[in-house]
């Protein structure tokens, strides 16, 4: 039989059981599942599927390619791995432990982790599992150095050691939520620390074993052979496949090697409370709350949320070139499971689209502004453009002027009064020419308007020089060529500094550059904010 064919005879197979069962779907219904996936053919990586009620599966294919090089087909059996999905077992791994009495989640980690630095205010294992902690991101401080994730690679032990020199943390601890993978780093940690056996080794014992998940293994040495695994891939510039595979053998947050069955049988402990009893089964799904009493959707390893109305337990994962969705919606007992090897793929997109054939679509909440719309004098349109901060984190955006109109980005911005402007996702309201407060369905926040970058030669002569990175284990030299600044970090690695506001250069196109000055104005260093990792600190050295 030649493989080029062979994934369709599997899906027609699968399909004549699905129609045969007690929870037969629709012609109508299959279709759509079909359609979200079509793009797949016999000529791309692609995605294994998973449907089930309980325990009862109604929709299983897989589409699309495990090998390009070799044309082997992506099959309902495939193991790929999962990305951050992967954190719900050390998660559970944790409240095991938890459960046995070996250790409290209220508990300083410095308690097992002493090599932590000790910051402002202590961080629980609560604050792991609901990445509260402040914890910067390891892979992040990393890729400072121009050595991202997949570019090098990188031992567990090499994880430990970035954690433990970050002197400052993004935030106080339980003071706000920002998704780290840190945080779990150390959690795979405690767990080996606590029981004495190494993550692969708990696990397999605790939980793969007893549920009978014979394809579900750790990602723990990189260059083992996996028996029917698929290659990850993604698009270059071009448009064309290459392959992306995690060359590491960090796991914990990620890393963990399964297929849509076995996951399958994951799920349905949230129904089962098998293995942690009934308190514990239920604490992995409480949703984390902050110091302030205010509740996230972050539980341990779980994101807690609605689709229609219905509860959605869920998490997605991304490695390299994997991607992974696995849901649930427990008043229906519904179980959404998919795996891929595209990098494309947008998991919790399509996870959506597909929970929706089956609960219906979700309303989206947008501001709607009223009939009426103002007519801004010059004065009111200077007023608003320019680049606004956030008062206390490090993020910001900049307001456009265009022929009369307001842009942030490519969203228009809809006058109401001179002191409002609309889109369809939130309200900005003046509360002074240099204050603006941020409405979104999650509050309101505030901002501040910053001055205009200084590009003068004499200032940009100031900022030349050389820098030092503890926390991310990297020097640099910033030089001026022309009435541009240009960051060296090693040879043949260059990039432009881009002016935000004064003091504040966009670095490589999503870091915020802050200077720092000591009182007499000169420039002692600056401060690096990325996505899960804000104010990492530079030292200008000679």
């Amino acid at each position: 039989m030649s493989t080029q064919f062979a994934p369709k005879i599997l899906a027609s197979v699968v399909l004549l059981a699905v129609l045969h069962t007690g929870f037969a779907q629709t012609a109508d219904t299959l279709q759509k599942i079909d359609a979200l996936f079509s793009h797949y053919h016999n000529a791309t990586p692609g995605v294994a599927v998973l449907v089930a009620r309980g325990n009862r599966v109604i929709y299983e294919k897989a589409f699309g390619l495990a090998n390009l090089e070799y044309n082997v087909p992506n099959t309902t059996a495939t193991i790929f791995e999962c990305g951050s999905v992967s954190k719900q077992f050390t998660a559970a791994a944790v409240l095991l432990l938890a459960r046995e009495g070996k250790l409290a989640l209220n508990d300083d980690i410095r308690k097992y982790i002493p090599e932590l630095p000790v910051y402002d205010a202590p961080i629980t294992i609560q604050h792991l599992l609901n990445h509260t902690s402040g914890l910067k991101d390891w892979g992040v401080i990393y890729g400072i150095g121009g050595w991202p994730r997949s570019t090098r690679v990188y031992t567990q032990e090499l994880s430990f050691d970035i954690v433990f020199k970050q002197q400052s943390l993004n935030f106080t601890p339980g003071s706000a939520y920002s998704y780290s993978n840190s945080n779990y780093v150390l959690l795979v940690l405690l767990v080996e620390r606590v029981s004495g056996m190494s993550l692969a080794e708990f696990t397999e014992r605790h939980f793969f074993k007893p549920l009978g998940m014979a394809h579900t293994k750790w990602r723990d040495n990189f260059r083992e052979i996996i028996l029917h695994r698929a290659t990850a891939y993604t698009r270059n510039q071009q448009g064309k496949y290459i392959q992306d595979m995690p060359f590491e053998n960090v796991h914990g947050p990620g890393g963990l090697l399964t297929t849509t069955r076995d996951l399958l049988r994951w799920n349905q402990l949230l129904e089962t409370h098998e293995l942690l009893g009934d308190e514990w089964s239920l604490i992995r799904i409480q949703p984390g709350r902050l110091n302030n009493g205010k509740e996230i959707a972050y539980a341990a390893g779980l994101m807690i949320g609605q689709v229609n109305g219905f509860r959605e337990i869920s998490h997605s994962g991304a490695t390299a070139g994997y991607r992974a969705w696995l849901a649930y919606y427990p008043q229906k007992k519904l179980s959404i499971v998919m795996l891929s090897n595209d990098g494309t793929f947008n998991p919790t997109r399509t996870g959506r689209e597909l929970a929706e054939i089956f609960l219906g679509k979700s309303e989206t909440l947008t501001f709607q502004p009223p009939n009426r719309r103002a007519s801004l004098t010059e004065t009111d349109l200077n007023k608003w453009t320019g680049t606004w901060r956030h008062t206390t984190e490090p993020e910001f955006f900049t307001i456009e002027q265009n022929a009369n109109h307001l842009r942030l980005g490519n969203t228009l911005l809809v006058p109401v009064h001179r002191d409002t402007l609309y889109s369809n996702n939130f309200i900005l309201i003046a509360l002074s020419d240099k204050n603006i407060s941020r409405q979104t369905a999650n509050g309101r926040e505030a901002y501040v308007k910053m001055p205009a970058p200084d590009k003068s030669p004499a200032y940009l002569q100031q900022i030349a020089g050389w820098y030092r990175s503890h926390d991310a284990g990297v020097t640099i030299e910033i030089k001026v060529q022309g009435d541009e600044l240009w960051v060296h970090r090693k040879p043949g690695d260059v990039f432009r500094l881009m002016p935000v506001y004064r003091d504040a250069y966009r670095w490589e196109g999503m870091g915020l550059m802050e200077l720092s000055r000591d009182r007499r104005g000169n420039i002692t260093g600056f401060e690096l904010s990325l996505p899960r990792a804000w104010r990492v600190p530079f030292v200008r050295i000679k």
